[in-house]
């Protein structure tokens, strides 16, 4: 085997530092360093369906392939952040997280825990419910109790002024 043909498979599959990740396209892309001070630009980054991240840069690292031997022809497999990795999963378990702590865990016996750092927001068609530290936020739509409008249109029945208390929620 010539020294040539033995470079050519050997850079197929290279291990590379990753920076400036653009998530502005179609497609996620990077600059990667390929060797000491070479560095490749606008190389995409494979991504699974259905599941979007924009890695960390700082400690990024990602596999490279350069399909068929061609280095013109690089894509990325997922990145990786091993200064950023969420730890402590149960055999089974399913994690997405950020580097801030924000992270979402489907328990391998049932459950999901969530936890957020400053918030969590739901929408659903025109309403949204948020939840924070301050308490729970919502808007559009209706909210109701046991079929009972406790929104910011229900009304009482049985109000007299003076400082009693009104019945419950009338519908």
């Amino acid at each position: 085997m010539t020294k040539e043909v033995f470079d050519k498979i050997r850079g197929m599959a290279r291990r590379v530092t990753v920076k400036d990740i653009k998530d502005d396209g179609e497609t996620q892309t990077a600059s990667i360093e390929v060797a000491d001070g070479i560095w490749r630009s606008d190389v995409e980054i494979l991504q699974q369906y259905g599941i979007s991240s924009s890695a960390p840069e700082d400690g990024a690292v990602a596999i490279a392939l350069a399909l068929g031997g061609d280095e013109g022809d690089i894509v990325l497999l997922p990145i990786a952040n091993p200064s950023s990795r969420m730890g402590g999963l149960g055999k089974g378990d399913v994690g997405f997280y950020n580097k801030f702590g924000d992270r979402i865990i489907i328990r391998s016996g049932g459950g999901i825990e969530i936890q957020a750092a400053s918030s969590l927001t739901q929408k659903v068609g025109g309403t949204t419910l948020t939840q924070s530290a301050d308490g729970f936020a919502f808007e559009g739509g209706t909210i109701t109790h046991n079929g009972k409008d406790i929104g910011d249109t229900h009304t009482h029945g049985g109000v007299v002024e003076g400082d009693g208390f009104t019945d419950p929620p009338a519908g």
